[in-house]
This record gives C-alpha cells, structure tokens and sequence, in this order.
C-alpha cells in the first residue's frame, strides 16, 4: 500500500517509516531539507516531498492511505497548552478527497490519561472530530506518553484509564498505527492504546 505519512520525521514518525518498509509498504512523507530527506529515506522511506511551505499536494498523488502523526510532542500533557494545526489537518484531509483517498490512520496529540478539559485546551480535539465527520474509514488512536525505549510489540487497548498509565515505547505507537491501517477490526474506531502484555494484532480482536 502507498502510504503518505504526515510527521515522517518525528520520534513516531521515523519508526512508521521503518516499520512500512519492513511490511512491504510504499511510505511517503515530507521534510524541509535534502539532508533530511536523505535521513528518512536511509530510515525507510521510499520517496520524501522537500518543501519549506508544507507544499504536498503532488506528493500525495497516488497514495492510498494517509498515517497522521499530529503533534506527537512528549511535553504534550496536562493543562498544556499545546496545540495540533487544525488547518493542516483540515487541509489534508480535503487534498485527500480531492485524491480520492479513503483510509486515515489519525495518532492524536491528546494523551489517554489527560484530562477531558486539558484535550479541550488548543483544541487538540478538533481535528479527529472532523476525520469523523467525513468521508474517510478511520482509525484514532490516543497512547500514553511515549519514550525512547526498545518496543515489546505488545499493548493493551483500554475503554478508561484506572490509574496513572505507563510510558509506552514510540516504537509501539508506531507499529500501532501500521498495524491499523490493514486490520478491519479497528475501522471507524477510537482505540485508547497503552503499554500491556498481548500482541498487537491480538489486542485488536477485542476493540
């Protein structure tokens, strides 16, 4: 599958790429320089748009689906202010039906663990609910805060928080968001992903 993956060069973002590459997919992304699109290629990306403008509109010519990385910011948290571009993701996802692309896979900035009124702040809600509202077969995924840790390629899926949840691998959050894009079970669903002991593919049979 031709993947476009938007924040390819983020601590997600990379091991996306790599874990696309690894599964036999054609992932797309963008960067500001030719040196670091060079490094997402080396990473695993089979083509990188350079553009200082946010300018991707040929680039994602001819993908079918889209992985989202919005804000994945590790100070993102309670009470602050940190804020996903809504108007670049309102501007994607039109590009996107524009392309006729029906797939999104959306990594929201908001944590499972955060607080309904700190995910109200900067509206880091917004753009999912828009995915929702639209045309597209949608997979949302909020995790708990990520670390630079060796992934274990095994998670929970929860309905709520019962305590404070545990750091989870970036790496994790990425095979997550691969993992997604191809399993049906999680079509049009919001999954809640936090560190656990089942295997990925088997954590999604029960969502």
């Amino acid at each position: 599958m031709k993947v476009f993956v938007f924040g390819g060069g983020g601590d997600v973002g990379e091991y996306v790429l790599k874990k696309l590459a690894a599964e036999n997919h054609e992932a797309i992304t963008i960067a500001e320089t030719e040196n670091r699109a060079e490094e997402l290629k080396m990473i695993g990306a089979a083509d990188v748009c350079v553009t200082k403008d946010y300018d991707f509109v040929d680039a994602i010519s001819g993908c079918e689906a889209i992985i989202y990385i919005a804000g994945a910011n590790p100070t993102a948290g309670e009470n602050r202010n940190v804020l996903v571009d809504k108007e670049a993701v309102a501007r994607a996802m039109e590009e996107a039906r524009t392309q006729g692309i029906e797939r999104v896979v959306y990594l929201s900035p908001a944590r499972v663990d955060e607080s309904a009124e700190s995910q109200d702040t900067g509206g880091k809600k917004i753009p999912e609910e828009l995915i929702k509202l639209d045309v597209f077969t949608y997979t949302v995924v909020y995790s708990s805060r990520g670390v630079h840790k060796p992934g274990k390629g095994t998670i929970d899926v929860i309905t709520s928080p019962r305590k404070k949840v545990m750091e989870i691998p970036y790496e994790d959050v990425a095979a997550v968001l691969v993992e997604s894009l191809t399993n049906k079970a999680t079509y049009n669903k919001t999954l809640k992903v936090v560190p656990g002991n089942t295997p990925i593919e088997n954590a999604f049979k029960s969502v």
